[in-house]
């Protein structure tokens, strides 16, 4: 089956990244909050409104004067941070190639920065000096509760537009730091094989509408698995759709859930793995367990076969 195309393709080019990347302040959801309490306390009665003006208005000026003096060099600290953060575990593990590279040549920030950039005379060579790059980032972030904050980087192929997004939250003074392991971790990481589904011949079927979080007996769960042409699965084939997990072919049980087998019962809660789960159900009229349905492809007859083989 064809997958979709790797943004970190292909495995062995290095990304030249435009160093001087945007940073944009978006909503600071914990001052946010603070706002909504301060109001509703006062929609309470719980606060009296002149005092609740006149600190508001002291807060107000105490915060613009400071968030003035920091978000003024913010950008430029977490772009600096986040770059020597990138060399620095360059340097550490020395790869045979370096994926992330911040230089280039003969173009500087402010010839894509000012709109004379733009003119008709110089579009073409800003387009030879842009070609240079493989990569442009921009970074958002947002103020949380105390010291915390959450920045998002999206990184930008100009060959294709295709996109790569990593967000992370940290104390102001890490940020720069946690945000730039994560993206080195995905360009330099280990690339992982896609699984295979281990049922791939098979499908899954949720229990019926009527049944959705309920207990039934085996024999009502056997009665809609046969309606809809399948069976209860086996212990087995219930513990590899189990590993496969939701986003693999396979489902999700419940953390002490117990479910309907061929054989019985496939108890989760139980310290044993795999069909040691299993267990007899000698209550087979009671509603005692969940299920879910499995339907089986038929093999192809010698005739269909013989079809595909010409």
């Amino acid at each position: 089956m064809a997958q979709a195309q790797d943004f970190r393709e292909p495995a062995d080019q290095p990304f030249v990244i435009w160093p001087n990347i945007p940073v944009i302040r978006a909503a600071d959801l914990g001052e946010y909050e603070q706002d909504r309490k301060v109001f509703a306390d006062l929609h309470a009665l719980k606060a009296d409104p002149a005092q609740v003006l006149a600190a508001l208005q002291a807060v107000d000026t105490l915060q613009a004067h400071h968030e003035r003096l920091a978000l003024a060099q913010l950008g430029r600290s977490l772009n600096a941070q986040f770059i020597g953060e990138i060399d620095k575990q360059t340097r550490l593990i020395n790869p045979r190639v370096r994926k992330l590279r911040f230089e280039f040549a003969g173009i500087t920030p402010e010839q894509l920065q000012r709109a004379s950039a733009l003119d008709a005379q110089n579009l073409e060579t800003l387009k030879a000096k842009a070609g240079r790059l493989t990569l442009v980032a921009y970074i958002t972030y947002t103020r949380l509760e105390g010291a915390l904050m959450q920045v998002t980087a999206t990184l930008v192929k100009l060959s294709s537009g295709a996109s790569q997004s990593f967000t992370v939250t940290a104390p102001t003074p890490l940020l720069g730091e946690t945000l730039a392991r994560e993206v080195f971790d995905y360009f330099h990481g280990t690339r992982f094989t896609a699984h295979q589904n281990p049922l791939a011949g098979a499908q899954w079927l949720t229990a019926a509408p009527g049944h959705a979080d309920r207990l039934v007996s085996r024999d009502a769960a056997l009665r809609y698995c046969q309606s809809q042409n399948g069976t209860l699965p086996t212990a087995g084939e219930l513990e590899a759709a189990e590993a496969a997990g939701f986003y693999g072919g396979g489902v999700v049980l419940r953390q002490g859930g117990v479910y309907h087998v061929q054989t019985g019962l496939y108890d989760t809660a139980s310290s044993l793995d795999g069909p040691g789960r299993a267990r007899p159900n000698h209550l087979t009229e009671v509603p005692n367990a969940y299920y879910y349905c499995i339907r089986h492809t038929p093999p192809p007859t010698p005739a269909s076969a013989a079809r595909v083989r010409r």
